[in-house]
């Protein structure tokens, strides 16, 4: 009788695979904080195409990297992913448009009251220090305008104590750029130069009713500036957008 012999076949080795970012860490991640600031200044507008390949070249990294940046990005509706399509910049609908700036209604009232309540002698420097940049920043530097002015809203919410109403705060932020670059007006104009003194002025008097007042109204103003026709405006070239708002290339930073 003959035996038979189990031919034992060797296992093949799987190859390395590709290091999975930290899905916790990923807001600090720098290719997602790329895209953000690009976005929160409107550089990015809504619908542009977030090609792997050239977000990868434009950041210095892989693209590996890439999609995981998009799909997280994805998962915060801040980009929009389609099969056999790709990614891009996710673009509201007017419904969602005014619900942005009803939400921001809400929010920042209670942003205002409780930095109002919690308004101590460094969170008084803080805000001082931030309406001194503002009143002497140059209006015609568009860009930086738009993070300075952004950065208003977040401070206040900063102030509140409240680590849920300051996430909600930047993530309504980065929301209605998207609202404010689909459906603004051409040659409209910022107010909130001229809004933010007088708010943050209320804040430190700690007048709270005229400091909710003037916020809501500043909102409103800015809600003003967009109507239902969407922006037609041609894209930058990405490696262009990221050199100008100053974000480093991935391998650069990590140098």
């Amino acid at each position: 009788m003959k035996r038979t012999h189990t031919v034992k076949r060797k296992r093949k080795r799987a190859g390395p695979s590709s290091p999975l970012l930290d899905p916790r860490n990923m807001d600090d991640d720098p290719v997602v904080q790329g895209i953000l600031t690009a976005i929160s200044q409107k550089r990015l507008k809504p619908g542009t195409k977030l090609g792997e390949d050239r977000l990868a070249k434009a950041l210095g990294t892989t693209r590996i990297h890439i999609r995981q940046a998009l799909a997280h990005l994805a998962s915060r509706k801040i980009v929009m992913q389609f099969l056999n399509r790709g990614a891009f910049v996710y673009r509201p609908t007017w419904d969602e448009a005014r619900e942005m700036f009803a939400a921001r209604r809400v929010i920042e009232a209670a942003t205002v009251s409780a930095a109002i309540d919690l308004l101590d002698k460094n969170g008084r420097a803080e805000l001082k220090a931030h309406m001194a940049r503002e009143a002497g920043h140059d209006r015609n530097d568009r860009w930086a305008s738009l993070s300075l002015t952004a950065d208003f809203h977040i401070l206040i919410a900063k102030l509140a104590g409240n680590r849920v109403l300051l996430d909600m705060t930047r993530e309504l932020m980065l929301r209605t750029s998207l609202a404010i670059a689909t459906f603004e007006r051409p040659g409209s104009p910022d107010c909130s130069p001229d809004a933010h003194p007088d708010i943050g002025s209320l804040v430190l008097a700690r007048n709270k009713t005229a400091a909710i007042h003037a916020m809501a109204h500043h909102l409103e103003e800015i809600e003003e500036r967009i109507k239902p026709d969407g922006d037609t405006r041609d894209d930058d070239d990405l490696t262009t957008i990221f050199k100008e708002i100053g974000v480093r290339s991935v391998n650069s930073a990590n140098a």
